[in-house]
């Protein structure tokens, strides 16, 4: 996935540590799933809309902009 130039993963501050650490032991998920989706919320560092790519859209809370890995027109499919 990193080969592709459109994706991008952020690096934590301490503040995004903490931030994930308190989703990982609120039971959002393990470490990269929580990474995952801190990225994909809005903050106010980031301009634009962070959008998650993912095998399961419906699993994200309200807020979080996801498109389906599968989706057509995603990997050449249409």
């Amino acid at each position: 996935m990193l080969a592709f130039s459109a994706v991008a993963v952020d690096a934590l501050d301490t503040t995004a540590a903490v931030s994930v650490g308190t989703m990982i032991r609120d039971g959002y998920g393990g470490p990269d799933t929580c990474h995952a989706l801190y990225c994909a919320l809005p903050r106010p560092e980031v301009t634009g809309m962070p959008i998650l790519l993912t095998g399961e859209e419906n699993a994200y809370p309200p807020g979080v902009v996801t498109v389906g890995i599968d989706s057509p027109g995603m990997l050449g499919f249409h």
